[in-house]
């Protein structure tokens, strides 16, 4: 890969690059910050069709992402493409009595940090010869 310039390029800095085979980032190259100091906030767009496609797949990547010490899912928030500044948080995120925060859902019903069960539908048996 080449900049503007042809100068090469890797696709990652250095401190960001992937160590393993399987993809997993390493998480010593993330230098630990100091929250007392301004930092930075990585911003990824993606387009989905509506806000709850939205939520759900925000929720679903800061969860996924959330074993790296640098990412804190509970901040996660949504957005109109053309409105960046009003976002729609995908969290409670609310402190718990164990100092823990709540992760379900901002707009839960019930008491915070309760365990949900996930209903799934009943797989139908397939229709055929």
């Amino acid at each position: 890969m080449h900049d503007v310039e042809n100068n090469p390029r890797t696709q990652l800095p250095a401190a960001v690059r992937l160590s393993a085979p399987g993809g997993v980032p390493d998480q010593l190259a993330l230098p630990p910050r100091d929250d007392e100091e301004p930092g930075y906030v990585v911003h990824l767009p993606i387009r989905v069709a509506d806000r709850a496609a939205a939520i759900a797949l925000a929720g679903t990547i800061a969860t996924s992402l959330s074993f790296l010490g640098a990412v804190d899912a509970g901040e996660t928030t949504v957005s109109t493409a053309d409105d960046q500044n009003n976002r729609h948080r995908v969290f409670c995120d609310l402190p718990l009595l164990d100092r823990s925060r709540c992760p379900r859902p901002y707009d839960h019903a019930g008491t915070c940090g309760e365990a949900v069960v996930e209903q799934r539908p009943v797989p139908q048996p397939a229709a055929g010869p």
